[in-house]
């Protein structure tokens, strides 16, 4: 499927969009280029439902769950007060590791932050459930977690992929996107509405963004209906993740994890030898799937 065809200044009218199994390539460009794009089918049903069925049980077992408690009042209005939010998902669902592990998207993360790192990691993985009568998220960009330090330009240092497990509509929140905010020379710069374009999906659908592109959940309009997704953010290998998940996932968890899992979880290492450097995330001077592979004790000798 082409993308999205192009208006007369050389933008985009819509986010690009791309049947599965895409030309990756082209997806990888249309995302470096504009800063997002769609992948139609790409997450099977399979996995859809099993993930499905396990957010329904937990959010059953969690009455309450849409109200934050960051401590912030602003931080809180930010997360959404009628907003489900579940992180940790490899050790909260039975599926979570499938999910934040899927082979396209992590494949398609690790060449995406190709040109400045050995590996990535998995910064945040969180389900966001957007419920009926919330408020319009304020639009951002997640590398703004990072304050003024990553440089802006070509290369993202970040990149995210939001995974559809319900329709995404214009009524029930679909996600928001500036396209090309992140070529925007004034980094306060605000998104006129006219800049911004809905990411609308249903099930199985990816959008691929870059976190530096200005972004965020839509208002859900509706009386009774849920607007279900998984945010996955990946970092490059050496850069401190959003979500500290060797806590969310600990190593009595992670044990029983695959290692394609654990790895980007943190336990494991970032190799900059190849690149006259050292290796990031020791334990001892060692690799931790070393200790967390034989089951040795992973705290500080007493």
């Amino acid at each position: 499927m082409p993308p999205a065809a192009t208006t007369p200044t050389g933008g985009v009218a819509g986010v690009p969009r791309f049947a599965a199994p895409p030309d990756w390539p082209t997806v990888d460009d249309a995302v470096l280029t504009h800063g997002a794009a769609v992948v139609t089918g790409l997450v099977d049903a399979d996995l859809r439902a099993r993930f499905n069925a396990e957010v329904d049980a937990w959010i059953a077992a969690h009455p309450g769950a849409d109200g934050p408690d960051s401590g912030s009042q602003l931080y809180d209005h930010f997360l959404g007060t009628r907003t489900v939010r579940v992180q940790g998902l490899p050790a909260k669902f039975a599926s979570g590791g499938d999910v934040v592990a899927h082979p396209e998207i992590v494949a398609w993360a690790n060449r995406m932050l190709a040109p400045i790192c050995t590996s990535v990691l998995l910064s945040a993985g969180e389900m966001v459930q957007i419920g009926p009568g919330e408020t319009p998220q304020y639009l951002h960009r997640d590398t703004d977690s990072w304050g003024p330090h990553l440089p802006r330009g070509e290369q993202p240092y970040v990149v995210n992929a939001m995974i559809a497990f319900t329709p995404f509509t214009e009524r029930n929140g679909a996600t928001r996107v500036a396209l090309g905010s992140h070529r925007w020379e004034d980094p306060a710069r605000r998104a006129k509405p006219s800049e911004v374009v809905l990411a609308v999906m249903e099930p199985g659908d990816v959008l691929f963004f870059r976190s530096d592109v200005i972004h965020g959940g839509g208002p859900n309009r509706t009386e009774d209906e849920g607007r279900r997704g998984v945010v996955l953010s990946y970092c490059a290998g050496w850069l401190r993740a959003m979500e500290n998940s060797v806590l969310s996932v600990p190593p009595e968890v992670a044990r029983r994890l695959p290692e394609r899992v654990t790895d980007l979880l943190g336990y494991s290492v970032h190799d900059w030898t190849v690149a006259r450097g050292g290796l990031l995330g020791v334990v001892d001077n060692a690799d931790p799937r070393r200790l967390l592979r034989s089951g040795s004790s992973m705290e500080p000798a007493g």
